[in-house]
């Protein structure tokens, strides 16, 4: 459960994002999606860790050990 809002989370401020892009014509048509995605991740991760019994949260520290990003 906490993973699929951590996800819904993340796809709505990208949303918000593209939109922002679409919409402004100038030096915020870059800074204000960046600025988006990072609040809408943050958020996302925060959400996630209130939300998400401990055994959630150790299997997804333990998925990110086994499977880094690259």
């Amino acid at each position: 459960m906490a993973q699929t809002i951590r996800f819904a989370i993340f796809a709505l401020s990208a949303c918000c994002a593209g939109l922002a892009f679409l919409t402004l014509h100038s030096f915020w048509a870059w800074a204000a999606p960046i600025t988006i995605v990072i609040a809408g991740s943050l958020l996302a991760e925060y959400a996630f860790g209130r939300l998400a019994p401990p055994e959630e949260k150790q299997h997804d520290l333990e998925d990110r050990v086994r499977n880094p990003p690259t």
